[in-house]
């Protein structure tokens, strides 16, 4: 009886997983080939459009600020205009974009987005788009000129609800009181929970007697929003339609332990939200922000031992490389999902936008690097008092943000750059140098502890156990989380081996219950 009982339990996990998680390769999908018993839709992310009017003269400010976040920033209107013509010559019956439409949130930027978006909207095709932390209430857009910058006039909730009023608030038939989420149904069975996930009401202002400008790059789903979206979905399925997630964050970490190592990336709480989301019958997200081509699931075992799963689909920055986005061909059920990885590879004024954006990340990555260092500084210097409190000799951790980032970059930079330019092209597993550049880090890391020890004075048997202690941490912290991204497999070496998945990032088939 326990066979039978054993089996009929197999059986009933293989249907399940067929229907929340099944995952092959692809043929490339082009929307431009129509089929009747399909729906096409294009998928473009992170556009970060910049006004031509806000670069006034090329000079240091705009320099600097390209050294920190390196993006194909003055072509990104003519990168748009590519999209638009590829959109229109295929026509899809489907446009996604899930946020960060322009660099800084300038109205004149969302202005400019919108005169580009118009003629989708001219030509019949429905777009949806999504706020992302750029793109509200932001302090952080300015004019630039030369040496100097000045601030660029900021684009409010209100107003951007007004701007893309076509483009989603429109075509909604529930939105949400708390925030700028909204519901919509653009083809008929298939509903989108638009999330407004952004901060933006926690952003700082010289303007306003703040000390200094910060716009928040974290994202949250706010509970009121939660218990909304979660009554609509329930609504939706209950009619029999498919319910899919849009919004800016990912809503499911994309490598063990990005939560811990790029909180900002992925919404706060984003276990509890996604089992949440799983209970009401939502499986599947459609997000941005972290500028990867990436999809990830994340499984639970339900109270019935029903293998459950939620797939975010990451899609890249067209201006940053490698300038992904995608092509999705879904039946008339939307139950299976076929998504393919395409890039921008030529504009009028650039013959290899890749190769441009490939050498602008990677000589810009101590820049970047440096940036996000002294943006944490307050978390890691208190760190770094806490450990010379318990004994750690002064001077064996770097003093400054300067410091720490010179000694990166030194000891770490051909690594770092490696892993980041494959962590961002997708399917790292695919990659042979990624197994490499892990065991090379690792190295360079336990010479970094040598150095610094024998510097401040320590002898050899403390140095030896420092670099044991650095040993075993790195088993338990650091490894499972490289491991974890590297072979592109989520819930890495969990216990429970039905819970890791690995997922083809380019191109794959998504089946979806209903």
């Amino acid at each position: 009886m326990k066979k039978i009982t054993f089996f009929l339990s197999m059986v009933l996990l293989a249907l399940t997983m067929s229907l929340t998680s099944c995952v092959k390769d692809s043929d490339v999908v082009n929307p431009g080939e129509k089929d009747p018993d399909f729906k096409y839709i294009m998928l473009m992310s992170d556009i970060h459009v910049m006004a031509p009017e806000l670069l006034e003269n090329r000079g240091s400010a705009y320099e600097n600020y390209l050294s920190q976040d390196p993006k194909l920033l003055e072509y990104s209107g003519e990168v748009l205009e590519y999209l638009i013509g590829e959109t229109l010559r295929r026509n899809p019956d489907l446009v996604i974009i899930p946020g960060d439409l322009t660099k800084d949130g300038e109205l004149v930027s969302h202005q400019f987005v919108v005169s580009i978006l118009v003629k989708l909207r001219s030509a019949g095709i429905p777009v949806i788009v999504v706020p992302g932390n750029h793109d509200i209430d932001n302090p952080e857009g300015y004019y630039f000129n030369g040496d100097n910058m000045r601030p660029a006039e900021r684009t409010s909730p209100d107003q951007f609800k007004t701007l893309y009023a076509d483009f989603g608030y429109n075509q909604a038939y529930a939105k949400d009181p708390a925030s700028l989420s909204f519901v919509c149904e653009p083809l008929k069975g298939l509903v989108l929970l638009c999330i407004d996930t952004n901060k933006y009401e926690g952003n700082k202002y010289i303007d306003k007697g703040d000390e200094k400008n910060y716009n928040q790059t974290s994202g949250r789903i706010r509970p009121a929003t939660l218990t909304w979206m979660l009554a609509e979905a329930d609504k939706a399925r209950a009619q029999g339609k498919q319910v899919v997630l849009v919004q800016h964050h990912n809503i499911v970490q994309h490598y063990d332990a990005q939560s811990t190592l790029q909180g900002d990336y992925i919404v706060a709480d984003y276990e509890k939200v996604s089992k949440q989301l799983m209970e009401h019958g939502i499986h599947m997200a459609f997000t941005g922000h972290s500028h990867l081509q990436d999809i990830a699931q994340y499984r639970t075992i339900a109270d019935n031992a029903r293998l459950d799963s939620l797939v975010d689909v990451a899609t890249g920055s067209v201006i940053s490389y490698p300038n992904p986005w995608r092509t999705i061909k879904v039946n008339n059920e939307f139950t299976e999902w076929q998504i393919n990885t395409e890039y921008v590879t030529t504009i009028p004024s650039l013959s290899n936008v890749q190769l441009t954006c490939y050498k602008s990340l990677y000589n810009n990555f101590k820049g970047g690097l440096g940036w996000h260092i002294k943006d944490g500084w307050s978390s890691i210097d208190q760190y770094r008092q806490m450990l010379e409190g318990i004994g750690l000799p002064p001077g064996f951790l770097p003093q400054t943000p300067e410091e720490l980032t010179e000694l990166l970059t030194t000891y770490l930079g051909d690594q770092l750059t490696g892993i980041f330019m494959i962590y961002n092209e997708g399917n790292e597993w695919k990659n042979p140098q990624a197994s490499a550049l892990e065991t090379q880090l690792k190295s360079n890391m336990e010479k970094i502890l040598r150095d610094r020890a024998a510097m401040v004075g320590l002898d050899e048997m403390q140095i030896e156990g420092f670099v044991y202690t650095f040993n075993t941490l790195y088993g338990m912290r650091i490894e499972p989380g490289l491991k974890s991204m590297l072979t592109d497999i989520n819930q890495y070496n969990n216990p429970d081996k039905s819970l890791e998945s690995r997922t083809d990032d380019l191109n794959a088939v998504l089946c979806l219950g209903r």
